[in-house]
């Protein structure tokens, strides 16, 4: 007996494969399975295999997995159970990338105007957004729960830029001036206290893009926080400190 795969390509009827996918599950389900279990599986689905009205003596691996979580709800209800969560997981993952698929085709060849701050007829703004897209996706599907998730798709509440949430944090208010008071690490390097305006903005300018690599939105700096900043390096050109 052939079964014929989710490509269309055929292979040999395994009931290795079987047993595999029902020790996970039963693995999950905290169940102790033996050996005459599995047999007592793989004989329950060869009885429902021969069932079926096969054409050609092959069968889709959709059956079989049908077959399979039908098997094990009737004979191990638990391990059936962790068996069918999991196909259900495995469906909605596939609907997902499929999803960000067509969504990356259309930025591919009809462009994205949702941002105008971006010029999507770019290969590496198009990488960006279609990057975005999948990151979307993921922060919905493993980081919102149920309730979430509703009252999003409801619009009692708005999640701004998910597609940078999983990886990043929105916005920051700088005190650059305590952050340069008496030197500071930043990656293997460290920085001494500015004496100097030019040093000030140099370190300054090394600071921000550290920061932006890792952040996404806003970076913000008070008034007060460069005057400060200021008047600290003055005092210290002029050997006041």
């Amino acid at each position: 007996m052939k079964v014929i795969k989710k490509d269309g390509t055929l292979e040999d009827f395994d009931y290795q494969k079987i047993i595999n996918a029902c020790s996970k599950s039963a693995n999950r389900a905290l169940e102790n399975l033996s050996d005459k279990d599995y047999e007592k599986i793989c004989s329950a689905v060869m009885d429902y295999i021969m069932e079926e009205d096969l054409e050609n003596d092959c069968i889709s691996v959709e059956a079989i997995h049908a077959i399979v979580e039908r098997t094990l709800l009737d004979l191990y209800p638990k391990s059936g159970e962790c068996y069918r969560q999991y196909r259900n997981y495995k469906k909605d993952f596939v609907h997902m990338m499929d999803d960000v698929y067509t969504k990356s085709q259309g930025i591919r060849y009809i462009g994205d105007v949702s941002n105008a701050n971006t010029d999507s007829t770019m290969t590496s703004t198009q990488r960006s957004l279609i990057y975005g897209e999948l990151n979307k996706n993921l922060y919905d599907k493993f980081f919102l729960n149920v309730e979430e998730r509703q009252a999003a798709r409801d619009g009692y509440i708005y999640i701004h830029d998910k597609k940078d949430r999983l990886d990043g944090i929105n916005c920051c208010i700088f005190d650059m001036a305590n952050v340069l008071s008496g030197g500071f690490e930043m990656g293997n390097i460290h920085y001494n206290e500015p004496k100097t305006l030019d040093v000030a903005f140099d370190v300054i300018s090394d600071v921000t893009m550290s920061a932006a690599s890792q952040q996404y939105g806003k970076q913000y700096c008070r008034n007060k926080t460069y005057l400060t900043l200021l008047k600290g390096v003055t005092k210290v050109a002029n050997g006041e400190t």
